[in-house]
């Protein structure tokens, strides 16, 4: 069986669009968690200042589970950020490999050979 061959599209983007695009992505999730963990801030700030006023003593309970919740949300996060770490890299990887010295995409002639001379 030979590798299947992908028609040519007027708009498919090029590699070099593509890669771009995954950047800008990972920009675009890398503000998303900022604003995630603002918001975590903010909430645990209101309840601080909430409990602080209170005189019913369960301020350290509520603490507690304040601070459980913010512990499971960083713990997502950090999860997150490896995998835009894991992105990051792939994305530059094929960066570096975008170009070689005739301007041909060098990343898929040398695992395709047949994509590198679809262009042509």
């Amino acid at each position: 069986m030979s590798m299947p061959q992908i028609p040519e599209e007027k708009h498919r983007p090029t590699l070099e669009e593509t890669v771009i695009d995954l950047l800008e992505s990972i920009a675009l999730e890398e503000i998303a968690i900022s604003h995630l963990l603002n918001a975590e801030a903010e909430k645990t700030q209101v309840l601080v200042s909430k409990l602080c006023q209170d005189d019913s003593g369960n301020f350290l309970n509520e603490l507690a589970k304040c601070n459980k919740t913010s512990c499971k949300m960083v713990d997502t996060v950090i999860i997150k950020e490896w995998l835009l770490l894991k992105k990051m890299e792939t994305v530059l990887e094929i960066d570096m490999r975008l170009k070689d010295k005739n301007g041909k995409c060098e990343c898929y002639e040398s695992t395709y050979p047949a994509m590198g001379q679809q262009g042509s």
